[in-house]
């Protein structure tokens, strides 16, 4: 298998802004680092990536979904999520780089209120910024990058960048909010239910056991996913866990008999036709696929 078609697995690294947690580059400037990403070659990321156009249009493929770019679009990649990265000639945009222990903290965190504000996780995958709101952040973008080229970020500089990265994260997460209508409660079940099945994926849990864990029942759980997702309960689980089926497929070389095992399948076979069922293809079909092989 050529280098480009293996996927690459992606850390935070910048040590000079490690004190801060965040990173605002260009898309221009991604592309022209020497670790820069190979267009098409899909990469797994362990931090939250936003980008945001500002000029031209293209294409964005996250968790194997294709998003239409154009000036105002913005992407959300949540952390573990696979993504590509599809440049167009003329595109640019804007791209914030955010560890996840600044949008997760923990419950002694000082950051908790700021989390409890942006509510990230339940940001859509893609939405647009108005016209008021993309001058809003290109104000905003131009501060963090002149503090961020500053020669020396001391203490004081630090905490600029910090509060210049906060700004840019609310303003963003109020375009988050008018962009999503306001949550239900069976809207917020189903988000609920989301994130529990991103802790549990791997023990393919049944219904009755998350409607346990999030204090319902599992009628009830049932009839929130068919009234908001237009699915049981059951497919939304079995969908998530065909998700993460796919992400370890391409980015691990991990043999279909290992990925069943990693997701709690008691036979490979079993595994096969569940994939199948859910992808239309075979493990092996869809990797091909996902890596330009024939």
């Amino acid at each position: 298998m050529s280098k480009q078609n293996r996927l690459r697995e992606i850390r935070f690294v910048n040590p000079r802004l490690s004190s801060v947690g965040v990173e605002l580059l260009q898309l221009s400037d991604l592309f022209a680092r020497e670790s820069a990403p190979h267009p098409d070659a899909p990469e797994r990321v362990d931090f939250c990536l936003v980008l945001v156009i500002s000029v031209g249009r293209g294409e964005h493929v996250v968790d194997f979904k294709r998003v239409s770019l154009a000036p105002g679009t913005v992407v959300v990649v949540q952390p573990g999520a696979v993504h590509q990265w599809q440049p167009a000639l003329g595109m640019e945009g804007d791209v914030l780089l955010i560890q996840p222990q600044l949008i997760q903290p923990g419950r002694t965190s000082p950051a908790n209120a700021l989390a409890s504000l942006l509510r990230l996780a339940d940001w859509p995958t893609h939405f647009t910024l108005s016209a008021r709101e993309s001058a809003r952040w290109r104000t905003l973008c131009d501060l963090l990058r002149s503090e961020q080229a500053l020669p020396e970020l001391d203490d004081l500089s630090a905490a600029t960048v910090r509060e210049l990265q906060q700004c840019l994260l609310l303003a963003l997460a109020r375009s988050a909010q008018r962009a999503t209508p306001p949550a239900s409660q069976q809207e917020l079940l189903c988000r609920q239910l989301a994130r529990e099945l991103d802790g549990l994926v791997s023990t393919r849990p049944a219904v009755a056991t998350l409607a346990r864990h999030l204090r319902t029942s599992p009628s009830t759980l049932n009839r929130c996913c068919r009234i908001q997702l237009g699915l049981s309960a059951k497919e939304v689980v079995d969908r998530r866990i065909a998700l993460e089926a796919q992400r370890l497929l391409v980015h691990t070389e991990a043999t279909a008999t290992s990925v069943s095992e990693q997701l709690g399948f008691s036979e490979p076979t079993n595994f096969l036709k569940f994939f199948k069922r859910c992808v239309g293809l075979t493990p092996e079909q869809f990797r091909k696929a996902q890596r330009g092989e024939r």
